[in-house]
């Protein structure tokens, strides 16, 4: 992969967003139904009993791992990426195997008590501390920032699956959809970096309800975000917000969500199709 330039500063208060989102979740969490956390979720093999119990696994991974420095559960020694996808896969399904005594009522009062506990580990960091590891985007460390970007992203769209689960519409409010899609492009100058297309330029763009344009620029094999251009993009996607979130986290599905649109040199789009902000490999529907 080519080098990736990512700003120590940080864009948002990742602390505060992550009580709101946790409040936007206990929300939902406390009007199912009984049958409701019974349902099926995007997530494979698990109902939202199960999905809302592998939160409670991320929550006390961040308080364990980052506020307390427990690693109980590291990752086998120098991993290439499918062997620790196996090992994350393994310990996920693991967690919430045995997370299956937890009702759904102790589910939502324990979430209701971790949300603290993890945001106040984040507003306990130095978010411009280049100490943190987001594999999606970088093969070097990245500021903390990111990884707490990372950590919201995950929660909110954990909870997108949830209420697609229960028949409910997407939330795509822009105080935390707008950080999350911002926190997920950053996949793109990572995977862009693999492309040995020098002085190239792609544009992304982003609609409905939010409005996104990002420039990414090749500058000797380090792609970099621009503000503007006056030449023409070598390839273009436009999406919108839905498709775009769903996308970048295997969650699209073109029969469900609609066509994307593409244009430009065909080995950038596929870069950009196929360009994923999780651990794993892209699925394509």
């Amino acid at each position: 992969m080519g080098g990736v330039t990512i700003p120590i500063d940080t864009p948002c208060d990742f602390a505060e967003l992550v009580r709101v989102e946790r409040a936007r979740l206990l929300d939902t969490l406390r009007s199912l139904s009984a049958e409701d956390w019974q349902r099926a979720t995007p997530c494979p093999g698990w109902d939202v009993l199960g999905l809302v119990n592998h939160l409670i696994g991320d929550d006390l991974s961040v308080v364990a791992w980052q506020r307390d420095q427990h690693h109980g559960t590291p990752a086998p020694a120098a991993a290439d990426e499918a062997t620790f996808i196996d090992w994350l896969d393994n310990l996920q399904m693991e967690w919430v195997h045995a997370a299956r005594r937890i009702s759904p009522r102790l589910a939502v009062e324990l979430l209701d008590w971790l949300g603290d506990p993890v945001a106040d580990t984040f507003a306990a960091q130095d978010p411009r501390c280049c100490t943190a590891r987001v594999s999606w985007a970088s093969d070097s460390s990245v500021p903390i920032w990111l990884d707490q970007a990372r950590e919201l992203a995950e929660r909110w769209i954990h909870r997108q699956q949830l209420l697609e689960a229960v028949g409910r519409p997407t939330d795509l409010n822009e105080d935390l959809t707008g950080p999350v899609l911002d926190a997920l492009r950053w996949a793109y100058p990572y995977r862009l970096g693999a492309v040995d297309v020098l002085d190239s330029r792609v544009d992304i763009k982003v609609a409905e309800p939010l409005h996104r344009i990002w420039r990414l620029t090749d500058r000797g094999g380090v792609w970099m975000f621009i503000d503007r251009a006056d030449a023409p993009a070598g390839a273009v996607l436009s999406m919108t917000v839905e498709q775009a979130w769903r996308l970048l986290t295997n969650n699209y599905d073109a029969s469900v969500h609609g066509p994307l649109r593409t244009s430009g040199d065909q080995t950038l789009v596929d870069v950009l199709l196929k360009t994923r902000a999780i651990v794993g490999a892209p699925k394509t529907r």
